[in-house]
């Protein structure tokens, strides 16, 4: 039997926490979600994956291509690349955060 993943045309989002514009999608049956303004040349990705963040391509089919070390070595793919969505929005209370008062 024949496995295949999925990979689905990327939408516009804001993120549920910081409300931040992003772009998501599946990109082989992983959800990738990225900011929605692209990096700006190479220097920002890779300062972006120094900060532990992975990247991808939007093609001009609009779907979410990771960039593994072999794809940025090739740099064959077309599309326009995006950092992985980190969101910076407030951290999330935890229990102990409630039961000693936090707010």
């Amino acid at each position: 039997m024949t496995r295949h993943l999925i990979s689905t045309v990327a939408t516009d989002h804001r993120c549920d926490r910081c409300h931040a514009p992003i772009i998501a999608a599946l990109d082989d049956g992983i959800p990738a979600r990225v900011d929605a303004t692209p990096l700006r040349d190479r220097q920002a990705e890779i300062a972006a994956l120094l900060d532990g963040k992975w990247t991808y391509v939007l093609t001009l089919n609009r779907h979410l291509i990771h960039r593994d070390a072999s794809r940025i070595t090739a740099n064959t793919l077309t599309g326009t690349i995006h950092a992985e969505h980190k969101c910076t929005g407030p951290a999330q209370l935890t229990f102990d955060d409630l039961m000693n008062g936090a707010q």
